[in-house]
């Protein structure tokens, strides 16, 4: 029997995906998303500083700060499911990241919700990731990818 990598649902590979892709910030850039917030004022730039600490996070290996402070509690429970914790699934999808830059280049604020466009740049093909974003107090949580 041929051993095949395992499926997951589209969300969680966008999530794996998107933490794998923030990750990969430790690989040497000076374009990196470290800039990006700096172009958004208000609501936007603390959705923008969400997903450049998200970068932080994983760039250190704080998976519990992932999972408790940067994503929505959806989120991470759909990032923990399939006997897995989130943090654990974290873990993997910042292990197997590939190199990949990213830069917030838009963001839009609809009261509670915002909407985060990413460019991921892999160094191949750049790709572009859309991350919502939920208002958690005074905080903006990842809610999907």
């Amino acid at each position: 029997m041929t051993s095949r990598p395992t499926r997951t649902s589209p969300a969680r590979l966008a999530a794996a995906l998107a933490i794998a892709a923030l990750a990969a910030g430790c690989a040497p850039s000076t374009s990196g998303s470290s800039n990006s917030t700096s172009k958004f004022k208000g609501d936007a730039r603390l959705a923008a500083q969400t997903v450049e600490d998200l970068q932080a996070a994983a760039n250190d290996d704080d998976n519990a700060k992932i999972c408790t402070q940067l994503l929505a509690p959806s989120l991470a429970g759909r990032m923990g499911q399939s006997g897995r914790t989130c943090e654990q699934a974290v873990k993997a999808a910042v292990k197997d990241a590939d190199s990949v830059d990213m830069t917030v280049q838009q963001v839009s604020v609809n009261g509670d919700t915002a909407t985060a466009r990413v460019k991921l740049e892999t160094g191949k093909k750049d790709r572009i990731a859309t991350f919502h974003l939920q208002r958690d107090g005074n905080r903006w949580k990842i809610q999907s990818l």
